[in-house]
């Protein structure tokens, strides 16, 4: 200091004094960003881009908030600017490598992440601590940790690798590795605030509520403007409120006040409100949801998850016009890799709800990114033949058998091949002729309930059903003989379920048809069956007509 005080060269003063207030502004910058103050971040970074036009470090920050907050145009193209900017500076290929991960081009992603390596001096540990982070992001766990090893490796001391690697231990659902890693990265840094945000959702992952709320009050107690704490309060409030039925009410409203303090210590940007926006769709509060989002629409900004909310809140709220037209903007304007199984889910149901059966596509889209979504068509499917749509119907039972593990696969099935039996008996006899493909379908679906549940009655009746339209009339090969047995052994098993008026009419139905097979081949047998029916039902016509003509 004594130099720089005796220093004739004004110049070199300045010098000083503005690198110093260089690095205390990309600290703030820094402070900003992990107080979800996204705004004010990138106020701060582009300032610093505006007066240190060279210093490469600026762009991968605000890239890097302009990827948390999902502006992936503008991270990549601020990404770019930070290389030209400075060549020889790695992070800004990290950036771009990251966006390649995203997007699934793994080879690019190599590329840069392999220039950003060769540009690192030895010592440096930020290529390899940035490219861990990149493949957590891409949910490649174990690269992400063979990645943050190395960055360990260079230095075992820098507590952000440790709150890397519980991000990745997380994502890997490897939670006691995760635990350890928070309370490193917090044992070696006490301002690193964040590591212990992870350990209070680390406690609240076992249901220990209490234990997890005071955890993050903990951080508030010393940081009372610290806006995640606030947030984590929320979440852990609407959890418990879900734990614990009976206190719903009251923990929920406390879950929202909550997220109202999260509002207010971030600089409730547009990004914050979509947080927000984020949290009452989980709390199921789709009206304040459809008043936020259409706000957030309104002034004027510009990121496409705002018509995502609209659609949900539109759908759940009963306006589907409104949900259909917000959710096809929100596919329309974003990459295909961001649009999820739950936006096809919604606009699918939408799309049925407007009366458009396009949606039964839609939804087939849904399923085909996440099978678990097929579950939950069965309702959808049985309002569909409830209203006697058994066209539609079977379409989406279609897609609600696609999932074998589904818990209702087996009950999906039945009603699958009923909706094709029903389906095939309302088309007009030129139709039928040329689609007894509908019939085979359903034998299919009678057939997989069979075998998943042989003491299931009705799918044999069904079925039986089904091979009497598949055979020849004039020829008949006594296709359905065999499951009409097949439905009377089972009966038979259940001697309780011979009184039941319903069963006794099927069984009449049973015997009269076998006996009229066995009419053209074996009198002996047709008669046994016919006498069957008029012991079950003394008044049943075609039995004693039958008894008649083979009496002659």
């Amino acid at each position: 200091m004594k130099v720089i005080r005796r220093a004739v060269q004004a110049g070199l003063v300045v010098m000083v004094a503005v690198s110093a207030a260089f690095a205390q502004s990309l600290g703030d910058a820094r402070k900003a960003m992990d107080a979800e103050q996204y705004q004010q971040a990138k106020t701060i970074l582009k300032k610093l881009i505006a007066s240190q036009p060279a210093a490469g470090e600026n762009y991968f920050f605000l890239g890097n908030v302009y990827l948390k907050t999902d502006y992936r145009d503008s991270a990549k193209a601020t990404y770019s600017k930070g290389v030209s900017a400075s060549a020889e500076y790695p992070l800004n290929y990290v950036g771009l490598g990251t966006l390649d991960l995203l997007a699934k081009n793994q080879a690019s992603a190599k590329s840069n992440f392999d220039k950003a390596i060769s540009l690192t001096k030895k010592k440096d540990n930020s290529a390899y601590l940035y490219i861990g982070k990149a493949y957590t992001l891409a949910k490649d766990y174990t690269t992400a940790l063979a990645n943050l090893e190395k960055a360990k490796a260079i230095n075992e001391k820098d507590a952000e690798v440790y709150l890397f690697m519980g991000d990745a231990y997380i994502g890997d659902k490897k939670n006691s590795e995760a635990y350890s890693a928070y309370r490193t990265a917090f044992d070696m840094d006490k301002n690193l605030l964040r590591a212990k945000i992870e350990l209070g959702k680390s406690v609240r992952r076992s249901k220990a509520f209490k234990e997890s709320a005071d955890e993050f009050n903990a951080i508030l107690a010393s940081n009372a403007n610290y806006a995640p704490a606030y947030r984590e309060l929320a979440e852990t409030y609407y959890e418990w409120a879900k734990d614990q039925p009976n206190e719903y009410n009251a923990r929920i409203k406390q879950a929202l006040e909550y997220y109202g303090k999260y509002m207010d210590n971030t600089d409730r940007s547009l990004d914050s409100r979509m947080r927000y926006a984020d949290f009452l769709v989980l709390a199921g509060e789709y009206k304040a949801l459809e008043q936020e989002a259409q706000q957030m629409a309104q002034s004027g900004q510009s990121n496409p998850r705002i018509y995502r909310y609209l659609g949900y809140a539109a759908f759940e709220n009963g306006h589907f016009a409104e949900s259909v037209k917000a959710l096809k903007d929100f596919i329309s304007k974003v990459e295909p890799e961001r649009v999820i199984a739950q936006d096809y889910f919604y606009l699918g149901r939408a799309e049925l709800k407007s009366e458009d059966t396009s949606g039964v596509s839609t939804l087939a889209k849904a399923v085909s990114i996440d099978s678990a979504y097929a579950e939950p068509l069965s309702e959808l499917a049985k309002e569909q033949f409830t209203a006697k749509k058994y066209d539609l119907a079977a379409k989406l039972y279609e897609l609600a058998v696609s999932n074998e593990s589904s818990k209702t696969v087996i009950y999906d099935n039945f009603y699958l091949g009923m909706a094709y039996y029903f389906d095939y008996a309302g088309k007009d006899a030129a139709t039928q002729k040329s689609r007894k493909d509908i019939l085979v379908k359903a034998d299919s679906a009678f057939s997989y309930v069979v075998q998943k549940s042989p003491t299931t009655p009705d799918s044999y009746l069904y079925r039986a059903r089904v091979n009497r339209l598949l055979d020849d009339d004039q020829n008949s090969k006594g296709l359905m003989v065999p499951f009409y047995e097949k439905y009377v052994e089972v009966l038979s098993a259940k001697p309780e379920t011979m009184a039941d008026p319903r069963y006794k009419k099927n069984l009449a139905e049973a015997y009269n048809n076998i006996g009229a097979y066995y009419m053209r081949t074996n009198h002996g047998k047709a008669k046994e069956y016919f006498s069957k029916t008029i012991a079950l039902d003394p008044g049943n016509t075609y039995a004693a007509e039958a008894l008649k003509s083979l009496s002659n």
